[in-house]
């Protein structure tokens, strides 16, 4: 075993089944490694739940190549010219500036476009001045505006998100759905309360797959122990260890995605104990280091691995 993604099967199709059916508007994302669950998975679940005219989400027009008519497919990342490749007709692709739809008509693009709105994301979208002259552009393209989409910073508060939409609720024509990111039910039920001529739509990818994570574990094992001693250098870099004990080896490392936490920490634990990392992780392996007095793994035993699953590529999902 390499990474082993462990997911209780009864529990997260029941939170999948819950969020599904009390969200109104939604729009599944199905982007990147599928939320460490993989893609392909994902879409079938989608038309399990909702049928294959299902609209999904993907991040790239890269992503939206496998996924066949009729399910339709929003690209949520703007198409640029380094992306050599043909927009499905199934496609709806994001516009956030003219130089967008100029690269769309360059590659014969005649069909619906989702409006990208700056947020206080700050990420890419239109501003609210220039959202007019960009409705002008694509109307005379021969383009109509399929939704504008919104993509909120986490945890906004019910006011933040209503100062944020005042904004752009009297420039999105009626008949043009609002298309929003981390918003939740009860959210969603005061906003289209506040804003009732609006028509709302979610995308929902964390909140949707993965919701309080209780259903998911992430573990590698151990493929060597051996003592060292205090100062001696193990790893590349000959980096010495700092006390008498052992060097646990783990059979992950970069290539699953598994790389040390944002703060540096290491991401392996045993018995509720952080392991630290001589060296960062390799790319199929990592060098733990356990001091003398402190529990220690033996080969063959499981290890906890602490990574957010939107990063990872596990070798193996057991469904319990």
């Amino acid at each position: 075993m390499s990474l082993r993604l462990t997911v209780n099967e009864q529990a997260f199709r029941a939170h999948v089944a819950h969020v599904v059916g009390s969200t109104p508007g939604l729009i599944p994302v199905v982007k990147g490694n599928g939320y460490g669950l993989g893609r392909p998975f994902l879409m079938r679940l989608v038309s399990e739940l909702l049928g294959p005219a299902q609209a999904i989400a993907v991040g790239t027009v890269f992503e939206a190549q496998d996924i066949a008519a009729p399910t339709p497919v929003y690209i949520l990342t703007p198409i640029g010219e380094f992306d050599h490749v043909s927009i499905p007709s199934n496609a709806i692709p994001t516009v956030a500036t003219e130089r967008d739809l100029t690269v769309l008509r360059s590659k014969g693009w005649n069909s619906p476009v989702v409006v990208k709105l700056a947020s206080p994301m700050q990420r890419f979208g239109v501003a609210p001045e220039d959202f007019l002259a960009l409705v002008q552009h694509i109307s005379a393209a021969g383009l109509t505006i399929h939704s504008c989409a919104l993509h909120l910073p986490l945890h906004q508060s019910d006011e933040e998100i209503i100062d944020e939409l005042a904004t752009w609720i009297p420039l999105i024509p009626q008949c043009v759905v609002v298309s929003l990111s981390h918003v939740s039910t009860t959210q969603l039920a005061v906003l289209q309360e506040k804003f009732p001529t609006a028509e709302f739509e979610v995308r929902l990818g964390t909140a949707l797959w993965h919701g309080d994570k209780s259903f998911f574990s992430l573990h590698t094992e151990v493929l060597a122990v051996h003592p060292i001693g205090k100062g001696n250098a193990a790893g590349y870099h000959s980096t010495p260890v700092p006390a008498d004990g052992h060097i646990v080896v783990v059979a992950t490392g970069t290539a699953h995605g598994v790389s040390p936490l944002e703060n540096g920490s290491s991401p392996f634990h045993f018995q509720q104990q952080r392991l630290a990392l001589i060296e960062a992780p390799y790319m199929h392996s990592a060098m733990c280091f356990v001091p003398l007095g402190q529990p220690c793994p033996q080969i063959g035993d499981a290890i906890d691995v602490q990574r957010p699953l939107n990063s990872v590529a596990p070798d193996i999902t057991l469904w319990l």
